[in-house]
């Protein structure tokens, strides 16, 4: 039984630096988009939510970042039952709202 608990608490600890890694590169790469809608902007094509809702994006994946890294360091995740749907779910938000932002500035480009 301690064999177990102690897989599931190494497995949840990679899944916890998984989130941390990739949602502060997705961080990034938000603010990165946000950089290239300016230029799209100054061509005269731009929609205008676009740059909005990669901002929301950077701060969703700024947020699952944060968390992690404190699931990582602190007791958190002990103390808050559900700690992991959480970050499960606000990762799949960030990247839902990545994928809308990244085809309203395809088909603003058209």
């Amino acid at each position: 039984m301690q064999n177990q608990n102690s897989q599931d608490e190494d497995r949840f600890y990679a899944h916890l630096l998984t989130l941390l890694s990739v949602s502060a590169a997705l961080v990034g790469v938000c603010l990165t988009t946000v950089g290239l809608v300016s230029i799209v902007k100054s061509l005269g094509k731009y929609e205008p939510f676009i740059d909005e809702l990669l901002a929301v994006g950077a701060l969703v994946f700024m947020t699952v970042t944060v968390l992690s890294f404190l699931g990582i360091r602190t007791g958190l995740r002990r103390v808050w039952r559900r700690f992991d749907l959480a970050l499960d779910i606000l990762f799949c938000l960030g990247l839902s709202v990545m994928v809308a932002a990244t085809l309203m500035l395809t088909w603003a480009m058209l």
